[in-house]
């Protein structure tokens, strides 16, 4: 009898469990980097692309400027996949940068964010802050 009643009671208890509804981050609390602005592809050679962007001028006072700028670059093998195959990050708040492509035939995917430092610094938290990516497509 025991059995029987514990067989019935513990499903719901995780149906009563497992629908409680939490409420969702949307972001976590302090400083945020905005996004680039226009992010363009403009293929230059063979080999070679150019990036350009604008950097937003609502960047927060506590930010220390100029802005790093990072850039990466995926090689698409898949439809689900894809690898990294170059990432830099580029001093002084650029707005312009041009990569030698792999290899031309490939698709690479793109990826544009600002990087930054706050100026409050907190023992517990990393003051190294990435804003939202943009992304462009390379295809042949």
């Amino acid at each position: 009898m025991k059995k029987i009643i514990y067989m019935c009671c513990l499903p719901l208890i995780f149906l009563f469990t497992g629908c409680k509804k939490e409420p969702v981050i949307e972001s976590k609390a302090g400083v945020s980097l905005p996004m680039v602005t226009n992010l363009q592809l403009q293929k230059t050679a063979e080999k070679e692309v150019k990036l350009t962007w604008g950097i937003p001028s609502s960047v927060s006072d506590q930010i220390v400027q100029p802005l790093n700028v990072f850039v990466e670059v995926n090689e698409v093998i898949s439809v689900t996949k894809t690898v990294s195959v170059f990432s830099t990050t580029l001093a002084n708040a650029p707005t312009e940068f041009v990569y030698q492509l792999p290899d031309a035939a490939k698709t690479y995917h793109i990826t544009v964010k600002l990087m930054g430092n706050t100026k409050v610094v907190d023992k517990n938290y990393s003051s190294q802050i990435y804003s939202l990516g943009q992304t462009v497509v390379y295809t042949k």
